[in-house]
């Protein structure tokens, strides 16, 4: 079936253009429909081991950025409508017959919008297990097994929490795309998803993104594996006089997520790309990030770019070759997200009073500048520690906790930055 675009993130950017969505976001949004589109059935082969297409994706802003709203376009209007739900059959009922529109009833996605457990996100895998002949036959007839979904998180901390060491666990294996994943459990025995892929996206506060990490989520690898989207930009305003996206639209880029989504087979790059992206990958793709929050990941960076290539080039063409325009454009998306990365990760790995007192020497510093005092009233004080405590009783105590800790001196009304020696 012909395209109707010639790259379907670019139309579904255009597509909300003068919307109240920041750009990354619709375009990171585009870039994981791809990916989940694509599944287990598109890699990136290496020597050794085969890169998946997947993504771990969080969009990261302030309240009111249209994190959520981001995803509605690309996965609730467009990737919604090439899905089934997990464990129905072509005879059963509630199987999703509009799938034969896309050519997709034998090769159905998968799609979970819902709050989760981890427990069921991995159950549900294992009921969407199936075997994929055509690649099998591309494997000299090994079994190719498919089990790939994708989550939408519109909140993260109803999903991840610090104390989830199991997701934590469950999360860096569904990356990795490994041929099976199992595990025990007391009550529902052993369960295992055979070809594992998880492509995942989420919407977070900064604070949620830090809070609800487990704090060994970096030492564990799973921080490594995640791309944070911080836009730190304004709330950009509603206007009223922007069109409303035309079913025509919405059809035209189901069709062309239609077309991606029945890609099969190893991507590589063209001929022609091949030097260039060989000859970054070998100096490790310059600039290369030097914050050291950034270590961890680029142990990995080389992974990243190499999936988000795979989704630019499928985005464009069903070739499954990776161009000389597309690693462009993969290094300048990729590029444009590291820059921030830094600003996504502050504070994390720190105890929860030392990120507050972290961000409170930061709001002392730049309020006493401000004002030219030396000091902050304690009323102001009060009123900003409360802004970043989950309980308003704990105030006190938080507090007492950063004066008994000597980062700040309290006198009268007034509240006094401690010079550390």
């Amino acid at each position: 079936m012909a395209r109707n675009y010639t790259d379907y993130v670019e139309a579904c950017v255009d597509a909300i253009k003068n919307s109240p969505i920041p750009k990354p976001f619709a375009q990171w949004t585009a870039l994981s429909s791809v990916a989940g589109a694509l599944g287990r059935r598109v890699w990136f082969p290496m020597p050794n081991y085969d890169i998946g297409s997947n993504l771990f994706i969080i969009l990261i802003a302030a309240p009111g950025r249209n994190k959520s709203v981001s995803l509605i376009l690309p996965f609730t209007k467009v990737f919604n409508r090439l899905t089934t739900p997990v464990g129905t059959k072509e005879e059963d009922h509630n199987f999703n017959s509009g799938l034969d529109q896309y050519g997709l009833r034998k090769f159905p996605l998968y799609l979970i919008q819902d709050r989760i457990t981890p427990e069921k996100l991995a159950v549900d895998m294992t009921k969407i297990t199936r075997p994929d002949l055509r690649l099998s036959t591309l494997r000299e007839n090994a079994p190719f097994q498919d089990s790939s979904l994708t989550l939408v998180t519109s909140e993260f901390g109803t999903f991840m929490t610090r104390n989830e060491r199991y997701l934590q666990f469950f999360l860096t294996d569904m990356w990795d795309s490994k041929e099976a994943y199992s595990h025990k459990t007391k009550t529902a025995g052993e369960y295992i998803i055979e070809g594992p892929c998880l492509n995942w996206v989420a919407c977070a506060t900064p604070e949620q993104f830090v809070d609800n990490l487990p704090e060994d989520a970096r030492s564990q690898g799973l921080l490594s594996r995640i791309l944070p989207v911080f836009y730190e930009g304004e709330r950009i305003p509603q206007d009223l006089t922007q069109k409303v996206i035309s079913d025509n639209t919405i059809d035209n880029l189901r069709n062309d997520l239609g077309t991606i989504a029945k890609m099969y087979g190893p991507m590589k790059f063209d001929d022609d790309a091949f030097e260039e992206a060989n000859e970054d990958i070998y100096n490790n793709i310059q600039p290369e990030p030097i914050d050291p929050h950034l270590s961890e990941y680029c142990q990995r960076r080389i992974s990243h770019f190499l999936k988000v290539a795979v989704s630019v080039s499928a985005s464009r063409r069903s070739t499954r070759k990776i161009m000389k325009e597309d690693w462009a454009t993969t290094k300048e998306i990729m590029f444009e997200m590291e820059k921030n990365m830094p600003k996504a990760l502050e504070g994390f790995g720190m105890a929860r009073t030392g990120r507050i007192v972290h961000d409170m020497k930061a709001w002392m510093e730049t309020t006493m500048a401000l004002k030219k005092r030396r000091h902050v009233r304690l009323g102001s004080f009060r009123q900003e520690v409360i802004k970043k405590i989950a309980n308003p009783g704990e105030m006190d105590q938080t507090i007492r906790a950063m004066v008994d800790s000597g980062y700040i001196k309290v006198e009268g009304n007034m509240v006094f930055p401690v010079k550390s020696n």
